[in-house]
């Protein structure tokens, strides 16, 4: 889903994408693939949380290196995060 240079075909709410929760046929969670069919080979998150436990200044450089994003939580001091 690319929309660089057009707009996008329609538009998406909450509902458009809410995902209801089931069981899953994924016995383990180290059976998870993050492959996208894209051809791009990415197999990180797009986003990592804005979680102090989570989301540090490591974490933002590794995830801008693989093609990623880390938001980065309003409690970490700046001089930790430049």
């Amino acid at each position: 889903m690319r929309f660089i240079t057009e707009s996008p075909r329609h538009d998406l709410t909450y509902s458009d994408v809410f995902l209801v929760p089931s069981r899953s046929s994924v016995a383990s969670r180290f059976e998870v693939s993050l492959e996208t069919d894209d051809g791009t080979g990415s197999t990180i998150p797009v986003v990592a949380a804005n979680m102090t436990a989570v989301s540090g200044r490591r974490m933002a450089e590794t995830m801008a290196r693989r093609g990623g994003l880390a938001v980065l939580p309003q409690d970490i001091p700046l001089d930790a995060a430049a």
